[in-house]
């Protein structure tokens, strides 16, 4: 994550599986440990979750790693008990030992070919579920 003075908007994700459920627990989840967070871009996801009447879930346990990601326990809308989530770098998330699917992987890749691009990946049940992309405002 950067945290320079640099202001990001958000400009897309992609999901896996992509169904019209996952892309709504992925906002879910997203939008939960983002609306904790002090990283600047963050305010940016709450934004577009609200824009789809995506609401942030309580989380348990928060934690912020600045620069590099967040994580804690986050009860989908549907589901009995929460889920560990963690969200980030591409290092941090490698550290916290989830893998990558193939598909996101290039994903990931492309985006991250993009001049002022910034991307964020988040999963759970050790496996990252989503990237995040954001783009420096004015390009």
């Amino acid at each position: 994550m950067k945290t320079a003075s640099v202001a990001y908007r958000f400009d897309g994700y992609h999901v896996l599986p992509d169904s019209p459920q996952m892309q709504k627990d992925f906002l879910v989840v997203a939008t939960s440990l983002m609306a904790k967070s002090t990283e600047p871009y963050a305010k940016e996801v709450v934004r577009i979750a609200q824009i789809n009447a995506i609401l942030p879930m309580d989380v348990e346990g928060f934690q912020e790693y600045p620069g590099r990601g967040l994580g804690g326990l986050v009860q989908l809308p549907d589901e009995q008990r929460p889920r560990a989530i963690i969200m980030g770098t591409r290092e941090f998330m490698n550290q916290c030992g989830l893998d990558i699917p193939a598909i996101l992987e290039v994903t990931a890749r492309k985006w991250e070919s993009e001049k002022h691009t910034l991307i964020l990946l988040a999963g759970w049940d050790a496996w990252v579920r989503g990237v995040l992309k954001f783009v420096a405002d004015g390009q």
